[in-house]
C-alpha cells in the first residue's frame, strides 16, 4: 500500500513540475502581454522609435498604391519620400508620444478600461499647417527630377486650381507657388480628422467584440495556479508521513520545478515569440493597428525576454526553496525527523 502511495506521489510530483513551469510561463505572459509598458520598453530597447518612419513609409506606400481614390501626387511618392516626410512631420519625440498613446489606447481597450481605441492626429495636423508642412512639400519636390516644359505648364495651371506636378521646379517658381502650397496645406488640415478610431465602440458588448474570447482565455490562465497546488496536495496525501518525508518530497519537487522554470526563462524566447506572433497575426483576437502590429512583430524577442524575466526569478526562488528543504532534511537531528505531521 505504501509503495502504491509513493508511486502516486511520484506521479503527482512529476505533474507538479510540468504544470508549475507551464503556469509560471502562461501567468507571466498574460500579465506582461496585456500591458503597454512591456511594448514601450521593448521599443526603447530595440531602438524601434528611430526606425518607425521607415516602417510607416512602407505601410503608407502600399496603402496608397491599393487605394484608387488616393490623390495622384501622394500615390507617386516613393518609400523614401514617405520616410523623409514622416521624419519632418513627426520628430522622434512626437513620433514616440504618438506610438505610446496608440499602445495605451489599444491596451486600455483590451483590459476593459475603455470601449474604443483612438489615435490623435493633432500633432500631425499642427506640424502640417506650420513651417514643417511647407518644408515637407519643398523637400519632396526637390527630390524629384527637374520639371519639363509640359510639367511647368501643368504647375502654372495648378496655381489656378489644378494639381501640382510631382517634379523639381526652378527656384524662381518656388516663391510663386508658396501661397498656393500653404493654402492647400491649410485645406488638408481641415480635411484630416482630429483623431482616428481604429477600434470602434460599436463592437463593445456584441458577439464581434474580440475581448469576449480573449477574456475567457485570460480568466482560464488566472485559474491555472490551482492545478499545481492540487498536485502538491496529492504529493502530501500519498507520501508525506513525517517531517522528513515532507522536506524530502517537497524539497526535490520544488527544486525540479525551479530548475525547469529557470531553463524555460533562459531558453524559452522562441516559444514565447511564436505565441506572440500567433496573437498578432490573428487580428480577430487582438485588434492592433497595422503599424503597431508590424512594430510589435519586430520586437517579439525583446518582449519575450521581458515576459520570461519574472519566470526566471520565480523559478530561482522556487529552486532555492527546494534546495533549502533538501539541505534541512540532511542537517536536522534524526529524532526531530521522525515526528509525524499529524502529531
Amino acid at each position: 500500500m505504501r509503495t502504491l502511495g509513493q508511486l502516486l506521489a511520484a506521479l503527482c510530483a512529476i505533474l507538479f513540475v510540468i504544470s508549475t513551469v507551464l503556469v509560471l510561463l502562461l501567468f507571466n505572459i498574460e500579465r506582461k502581454a496585456f500591458s503597454s509598458a512591456t511594448y514601450k520598453q521593448a521599443f526603447e530597447n530595440q531602438r524601434l522609435y528611430e526606425r518607425m518612419p521607415a516602417m510607416l513609409a512602407t505601410i503608407l506606400t502600399a496603402s496608397m498604391g491599393e487605394n484608387i481614390n488616393t490623390v495622384p501626387f501622394l500615390r507617386a511618392l516613393s518609400v523614401e519620400d514617405w520616410q523623409n516626410s514622416i521624419s519632418i512631420l513627426l520628430p522622434p519625440e512626437e513620433l514616440k508620444a504618438l506610438a505610446s498613446n496608440a499602445l495605451d489606447a489599444t491596451f486600455d481597450y483590451l483590459n476593459g478600461r475603455s470601449n474604443s481605441a483612438v489615435i490623435s492626429l493633432l500633432p500631425i495636423k499642427t506640424q502640417l499647417a506650420g513651417p514643417s508642412g511647407m518644408n515637407l512639400v519643398i523637400q519632396i519636390l526637390g527630390r524629384q527630377p527637374a520639371c519639363t516644359t509640359e510639367q511647368l505648364t501643368q504647375m502654372a495651371l495648378g496655381l489656378l486650381g489644378g494639381e501640382i506636378a510631382l517634379c523639381n521646379p526652378p527656384p524662381e517658381a518656388i516663391g510663386l507657388m508658396t501661397p498656393f502650397i500653404q493654402s492647400q496645406l491649410q485645406t488638408m488640415t481641415t480635411i484630416i480628422p482630429n483623431e482616428v478610431t481604429f477600434i470602434p465602440e460599436a463592437l463593445s458588448g456584441t458577439p464581434a467584440d474580440p475581448r469576449l474570447r480573449l477574456n475567457a482565455v485570460r480568466s482560464a490562465i488566472k485559474l491555472t495556479p490551482f492545478l499545481p497546488l492540487l498536485l502538491l496536495f496529492g504529493v502530501t496525501v500519498f507520501a508525506v508521513r513525517s517531517l522528513l518525508d515532507w522536506l524530502t518530497w517537497w524539497g526535490w519537487t520544488f527544486a525540479a520545478a525551479g530548475v525547469g522554470s529557470v531553463l524555460t526563462g533562459l531558453i524559452g524566447s522562441p516559444l514565447v515569440g511564436w505565441i506572440l506572433q500567433l496573437l498578432i497575426q490573428n487580428q480577430g483576437t487582438i485588434p492592433i493597428p497595422p503599424v503597431l502590429a508590424a512594430s510589435i512583430a519586430e520586437t517579439t524577442s525583446a518582449v519575450a525576454r521581458q515576459m520570461l524575466g519574472p519566470v526566471l526569478i520565480e523559478g530561482a526562488i522556487l529552486g532555492f526553496a527546494g534546495l533549502g528543504m533538501i539541505i534541512l532534511a540532511f542537517l536536522l537531528p534524526r529524532p526531530q525527523m521522525d515526528l509525524y505531521i499529524q502529531q
